[in-house]
């Protein structure tokens, strides 16, 4: 993300030259409104991401003087920088099929990239019906299915599970109940249901085209679609997080190590911690190698990448990640869309380029302005 590395780096660059916090200083100019468009936030939790982060990390043991921390040979600095990432929906259109024996099927026309969707789906469909995760199958991935959102650009879990949620309240219209439903009332409703279901199948819902009934479990009652689209477009909508990164620069070589991420994200109602958590750190690693790593190799006189395959491109590997931390803060936005949820699948990897970058600095006093940070910089510079 060149524009919030070019950003993160110049705010730290301005806390230096006014001897200040750069926490401090973005603390003071955060504001409750996007200055581009003049519209206020739909909930903005970026000092609160902060403020977690920054006890986790420790922040305030850092002495601000570049080079003044060491451990041996190896020079330490710390940095941190701000992610943040627009809230966006995909238009998506999701069927929910409430089944005779209490059990749902949720379908829809995306597709899970191993982010976890199925997971997520299926506990928006639970929770909205009042029944168990283990009762609801989804099925995704066909073109027959009702149209999904795209999966890419963090607008999957947010576009998808909000469909998901609003054919589920449909389901629950069908069944009479009245609007906050209890869920016992819930599972009285499925229960009766499931017997009318059986007796009155004629006069029920017929089976589809795409299931076939038996003498004792038929589709019922319920096969609608819900579909979702953009939240409370009078606001500006963002997800945001805040990464701290430990580097240790080598005194002598200008190896660059990192040993230490930590980074709080505020991303509206995380659907499943397990998940997101994963999401989160994957994008973390994902900058670290776009700040140490990764760089496209072009032979100008024949026009060709010369790098463009995982043998030669360099990314991170096991050796190169040692601690990571997660932070999940909470935040309720009832204004982003029905579920309320914000995408993380690029906000993890934002500003963590930055956040090297001024690290580095910070432990050697070389400011670096251009990706990937090398050794050859270091020593260039």
């Amino acid at each position: 993300m060149p524009i919030i590395f070019a950003l993160e780096s110049a705010v730290d660059e301005l806390a230096v030259k006014l001897a200040m916090d750069p926490v401090e200083l973005r603390r003071i100019n955060d504001t409750e409104k996007n200055w581009v468009t003049g519209k206020t936030y739909s909930n903005r939790s970026l000092m609160a991401c902060y403020d977690a982060a920054s006890a986790a990390f420790g922040w305030k043991r850092r002495n601000p003087h570049p080079g003044s921390m060491r451990d041996g040979d190896w020079l330490i600095g710390w940095g941190c920088a701000t992610a943040t990432y627009p809230t966006q929906v995909s238009p998506a259109v999701a069927g929910v099929r409430l089944l005779a024996d209490g059990s749902a099927r949720v379908e829809i026309g995306a597709h899970d990239v191993g982010t976890g969707a199925y997971t997520v789906m299926a506990q928006v469909a639970a929770e909205t019906l009042s029944i168990k995760p283990e009762q609801v199958s989804v099925a995704m991935g066909d073109t027959l299915l009702p149209p999904g959102p795209v999966s890419g650009g963090s607008v999957t879990t947010a576009s998808a599970c909000s469909a998901v949620k609003m054919a589920c309240q449909q389901v629950l219209a069908r069944l009479a109940l009245p609007a906050g439903a209890t869920p016992a009332q819930r599972a009285a409703a499925f229960e009766k249901l499931k017997l009318g279901a059986v007796e009155e199948i004629g006069n029920f819902v017929p089976p589809t085209s795409r299931s076939q009934s038996t003498a004792s479990l038929y589709r019922s009652s319920a096969d609608v679609t819900g579909g979702a689209n953009a939240g409370n477009t009078a606001k500006t909508m963002f997800a945001f997080g805040a990464e701290f990164v430990e580097v240790r620069v080598h005194a002598r070589t200008r190896e660059i190590r990192v040993p230490r991420i930590v980074r709080a994200f505020a991303a509206g109602r995380i659907m499943n911690p397990r998940t997101a958590h994963s999401q989160l750190m994957g994008g973390m690693i994902w900058g670290i190698g776009s700040a140490l790593h990764e760089h496209t190799e072009i032979d100008k006189r024949e026009a060709r990448y010369m790098n463009d395959n995982l043998a030669e491109y360099l990314i991170p590997v096991n050796a190169d990640i040692r601690q990571v931390d997660v932070i999940l803060a909470p935040e309720v936005d009832t204004e982003v869309n029905p579920a309320g949820a914000k995408g993380i699948g690029e906000l993890a990897n934002v500003g963590t380029a930055a956040a090297v970058a001024n690290a580095v600095f910070h432990a050697t006093g070389r400011r670096i302005r251009e990706l990937p940070i090398t050794i050859d910089k270091l020593i260039a510079g």
